[in-house]
Parts: structure tokens; sequence; C-alpha cells
């Protein structure tokens, strides 16, 4: 088998054997996956495009109902899931789009397993690329972001920051790559801001490369900086109606992120127009910085309001009901003071980072530059990880290929020992840097020392995920619902119902509502029925209907004469008509 073949082999391996992982219950079951949060409104956006909705047109008409809301999510997701839905309709009819939930993300795993490969023996050599395969296997982040049914754009960005790091590092001395780096960051920010550490850092390292060799590095600086914003602008042309292009936002693709890849474009072509006049490496250094700085202030000047990151349109109030509640939006000093299983999700990306720094001093110097590049990805990612703990999903994945280096000469070491001694050291090397071993180890601890939890809540909440629990609200009558926060876009994926809000924060109106229904009393509640012409209240049994808004009370109202029980007691979702003549 010649070099190709065995890296595709092992590519293809290791891809089955973490599928058939992820996906065996669902086969043996023969039942389609459960979708849920986000994965559900994708799934939701999808349909609608299939049905007919505009390209361009990405309002959820039955959110927010009566008026509709906006969503700030891309279609290059819906996309692929379309294609899907339209391939599997004809063989399984009304559950295609969950099937086409259940293919995608395993396509997408491919993808990533195959840029994985690829970027780990770019910057080791071809002998740490199984090492990198087997730890991926062993990641938590594949687990949780790569099930079937995990159709939200989580799994994407991981794929395109891989390919935007191979991109970065190959670009140094290829303006093709370089092409490609920015074509891949202007897509990843299309898809999510989520992504927007990483394309920084691209950004800074074409800079560099210029910075430490102006003549070779000009060409392919000046490749990227012209690819990257005109990527973002066919990007906003294609995503969205005349109307919406010149509008500003800052948390998702708009003409703000165009005026900023404009900027950094126009500075460096005058840094490259002003390089031979710039014989030295300080010098190179000090215009890049004041470039950058007169193009960050010009941006922030022209959208001062995302001086407070992506959610710096909404309202400060509704941003303490709404993101206080969402736990992986934590530092992880305040996610990790918790006890419980789940901190074993820190474990990784510190030991991971750790190991990245450490491979970068000790490789060659003639390659130590390219280590230098996946450690300015990784730390970029790692100060996102530390602000927001949901950062582990990208890093944890990224820095791979450190960790793989470190197992390979452990190994090597240990094949030129073969003693008891040597072994041990080379399975806690392993171990290290296995999350799902961390995750075993923590779930173990804390089933053994910590107190036990009660169980009424966790019960409730995983039966309100199944989708049985629909099937009466489905049969009745469209209308227009009160419901549970956390519960809204499945909701809208398994029943024909409308919501006032499913928890995303354009949706201003309607979490305004929700908060005025839950917490304002008997008569806020009936002026918010009256002005949405609500038909029905709707929460999991079990846990209060306010329960996922911050600082809002546990409602009380389910004794108004106006909400008329409609489920039995022992419904897992609780249905209240609501009869304002009452």
């Amino acid at each position: 088998m010649g070099w190709v073949g065995q890296k595709w082999f092992e590519v293809v391996l290791v891809w089955a054997v973490i599928a058939i992982a992820l996906s065996i219950a669902a086969l043996i079951g023969g039942n389609p996956p459960k979708v849920d949060g986000d994965d559900a409104m994708r799934l939701v956006q999808a349909i609608d495009l299939f049905n007919g909705q505009s390209w361009f047109d990405t309002t959820q008409y039955r959110d927010n109902a009566p008026f509709g809301a906006p969503m700030h999510w891309s279609r290059l997701v819906d996309a692929p899931l379309v294609l899907l839905i339209a391939l599997f309709t004809p063989f399984v009819h009304g559950t295609a789009p969950f099937w086409a939930a259940f293919v995608w993300p395993l396509l997408v795993l491919l993808a990533t397993v195959a840029l994985l490969a690829e970027l780990t023996e770019r910057l080791a050599g071809p002998a740490a690329r199984l090492p990198a395969l087997g730890l991926l296997a062993m990641a938590i982040a594949i687990y949780t972001e790569f099930m079937p049914g995990r159709v939200d754009h989580h799994n994407v960005q991981i794929a395109l920051t891989l390919a935007l790091i191979l991109a970065s590092l190959m670009g140094r001395y290829s303006i093709g790559w370089a092409i490609a780096a920015g074509l891949i960051a202007a897509t990843g920010l299309a898809i999510g801001t989520e992504v927007l550490p990483s394309v920084i850092a691209a950004l800074i390292c074409f800079a560099l490369y210029w910075l430490v060799e102006p003549q070779r590095g000009r060409p392919q600086l000046l490749a990227f900086a012209a690819s990257f914003p005109a990527a973002l602008l066919l990007h906003l042309l294609a995503s969205g109606p005349v109307q919406a292009w010149l509008a500003p936002a800052c948390d998702a693709l708009s003409a703000t992120y165009v005026v900023a890849g404009t900027c950094y474009g126009l500075a460096m072509l005058a840094a490259v127009l002003a390089g031979p006049f710039l014989r030295h490496a300080a010098a190179r250094l000090g215009v890049l910085a004041l470039l950058a700085v007169l193009s960050l202030a010009v941006v922030l000047w022209l959208f001062p309001e995302c001086r407070n990151g992506p959610y710096g349109n909404l309202d400060p109030d509704l941003a303490n009901i709404l993101l206080s509640e969402i736990g992986e939006a934590q530092p992880i000093w305040i996610w990790g003071s918790q006890m419980r299983a789940q901190v074993a999700l820190l474990v990784m990306p510190v030991l991971g980072m750790a190991a990245v720094l450490l491979v970068t001093t000790l490789a060659p110097a003639d390659q130590r530059w390219r280590w230098l590049v996946l450690a300015g990805f990784c730390l970029a990612l790692f100060a996102v990880f530390c602000l927001q703990v949901r950062g582990f999903r990208l890093l944890s994945i990224a820095i791979l290929p450190g960790p793989a280096w470190l197992v390979w000469r452990v190994w090597t070491w240990f094949q030129s020992r073969q003693t008891l001694a040597a072994a041990a050291q080379a399975g806690v090397t392993v171990l290290a840097f296995m999350s799902a071993a961390h995750w075993t180890l923590f779930t173990y601890a804390y089933a053994m020392f910590a107190p036990v939890p009660p169980a009424t809540d966790t019960n409730s909440w995983e039966a309100c995920l199944e989708r049985p629990a629909y099937q009466s609200l489905a049969a009745l009558p469209p209308g227009r619902l009160m419901s549970f926060l956390l519960i809204g876009p499945q909701l809208l994926l398994e029943t024909p119902h409308s919501i006032v809000s499913a928890g995303y924060h354009r949706n201003e109106s309607g979490l305004r509502d929700m908060v005025r229904f839950y917490a304002g009393g008997e008569a806020e509640a009936r002026a918010v029925a009256s002005e949405r012409d609500l038909d029905y209240l709707v929460f999991c049994r079990g846990l209060p209907a306010s329960l996922a808004l911050h600082d809002v009370p546990d409602f009380e109202g389910l004794s108004w004469s106006w909400l008329v029980p409609v489920s039995p007691p022992d419904a897992v979702i609780q249905i209240y008509a609501i009869d304002l003549a009452r």
C-alpha cells in the first residue's frame, strides 16, 4: 500500500469506527435520532427552505407569534440538509429531515478526520498521524458535536477551523493556499462569528509572514488580504436581500465585517507599498501595529455597538435574563467551581495547550515556525475557552497535533527500552491526552463523593426531550403558544404550532412578552395573551415554566381561571388552554 493509500486507509478506518460508535443505537433501533435545542431550530430552518421559503429570507415565521422573528443564522448549513432531505424523502417521507440530521454530522466528521490527519502530518510527520487520529477518537468534543442529530453549525466550524489552520500553514509559500485561507476564513464568518478568534489569528499570521520575509511573503499576504474581504462581500451578497446589504450587525455576517475585512486588506496593501522604505523588522512591526490600530478605530467608529461584542445590540436587561442561564457561556473559573462530572471538559484543553507550547520549544529550529503557527491559533482559541467554556469544542480538537507528537515520541522511546517503567510512562502519557478517560475518571469520582442530587428535575427534562411527548400537542388544532423557553425549537419541529419565543436574542419583543407573562402578574399575562391572541400555555411537567429565565421567579399562575388544563396531570408536556372569556 502506497503512502497516500496508507493515509486514506487510516482516515477511513478511524472515521468508520467513530461513526459506528456514534450511530449504532439509532441503526439497531431503526429510529431517526432525537433532535433538540439549536439542532431542532436548524432543522426547522432547513425544512422551511425545503418547503419553499426564500434563500434570502431567514425569518422564522412561527417564532414571535404572530409576527415572526428574524434569525441571524446562515443558509450555508441549511443547504446540505435540504439536499439530504430531498434525497431521503422518496424513501422515508415524513421522517426524511431526521434521517438527514442523522447523516450530515457523520459527513462533517469525515472531513474533520481527514483535515486533522493532513494537518498533523504537515506539522509532525506521517508517524504522528495515527496517534492524532487515535486521540481524536477519544475526544469528548467528537461525542458532543458529531452525534447524529447534531446539525447546528458547531461541527462545521470545527472542520473549518482545522482547514483554516492548514491553509494558513501552507500559505506561507503558496499563493493558492493563501487564497484558500482567505476563502475559508470568510466562509467561517459567514456561518457564525465564533470562528472570529481563528480568523484574527489568520490575519496576524499572514502579516507576520511578510514581517519576517518581506520579499518572499509579499505575494501571499496580498493574495490573502484580497481574497478575504472579496469572499466576505460575495457571501454577504449571496446571503440576504438587497435591503440588508448595508445593515450593520455584530452577531452575524454583515456590512460590519465586510468593512472590517476591507480595512485589513487596505492596511496590508499600504504596508506592502511602504515595504521598500522599511528595511528593519522593527520598522515593519511598528507600521503593522499602527495600521492595525487605525483599522480597528475606523471599524469601531463606524459600528460603535460592536464594542460590546456580538450581542452589543441586545438590551442589557434581556441579555441578563437570557444569557445568564447559558452555562456554557460562563468563564472556566465560574463553570469549573461547581462540583460535577462535566468539569472533565476543562482538562484536555489545558493539557493539550501545554503540549502544543512544549512541542513548539522542542521542535527543530527549521520546523519551529510551523508549530508557532499552530500555537498562535490555539492560544486565540484558549483565550476564548477561558472566557466561555463552550470554546472547548474548537480548542480540544485543534490542539491534537501537539499531544500526538508527544505520544509518538514517547512510544518511540518505549520501543527503544521496552521496560516496565517505560511502558508505564508511555501509558500515562497517552491517558493524559484521552479526554474520554478524563470523563470516566471524573464521573466515577463524582458518583463516589458528591451528594446525590434530586432526580425530579433531570427526569422531567429528559422526558421532555423525547419525540413521543409532543404527539398529543401536535394533534391539537394549530395555535399560538406561550411555552417553556428551552423547548421552543422542539415545539416548532414536532408540532404545527407557533410560539412566543424560542430563546434567540434577535427576538427581543418575544422575550419581553415572555417575561411579562411569567413575572408581571395576572393582568400583564392577560394583556400578553390578548395582544398575541395566544391559545395555549405549554411547559414540562415538574419544571417551572419560567425556569430558563434568569432572575424571573417561578410562575405561579396556573390557578388563574382563564388557564384551563387540557392534558392529564401526569402528561410529560403540560398543556393549558387560554380562554380569556372566562
